[in-house]
C-alpha cells in the first residue's frame, strides 16, 4: 500500500543550493540591465539639452562669430523664441555631421 508523504516541510538538500545561485544570477543579471538602461536614458536625455551660443562656444571649442553665423542658418533648428537663442544637443549635432561651405569661409 503507497502512502502519502508530505513533501511541503521537507525540501531537498541541493535545491536550495541552486535556487540561491540561480537567484543570485538573477539579480546580477537584473542589476547590469538597469544600468544599461539608465546609460540608455541618460544618453537621450543629453540629446534634448538646450544650448546658448555661449555654451556651444566653450564646448565645441568654435568661435562665437562663427556660432552666431550657425545659429542663423536656418538649416539649424534655432529655438528663436527664447532669449537667449537655444539649440538640442541633437540638433546640433546632426547638423555639424554635414558640410557646410560658408562656415569654411573666411570673411
Amino acid at each position: 500500500m503507497l502512502t502519502k508523504v508530505n513533501l511541503k516541510n521537507k525540501p531537498r538538500p541541493d535545491t536550495n543550493k541552486r535556487g540561491d545561485e540561480n537567484m543570485e544570477q538573477l539579480l546580477e543579471e537584473q542589476k547590469k540591465t538597469n544600468e544599461l538602461l539608465q546609460k540608455l536614458i541618460d544618453d537621450r536625455e543629453k540629446d534634448y539639452e538646450l544650448l546658448t551660443i555661449e555654451q556651444v562656444h566653450e564646448e565645441f571649442d568654435i568661435g562665437v562669430q562663427m556660432v552666431r553665423k550657425m545659429f542663423k542658418d536656418p538649416e539649424l533648428p534655432v529655438q528663436k523664441y527664447t532669449i537667449p537663442f537655444k539649440v538640442t544637443r541633437g540638433a546640433l549635432k546632426q547638423y555639424m555631421q554635414v558640410r557646410h561651405d560658408y562656415l569654411c569661409e573666411r570673411s
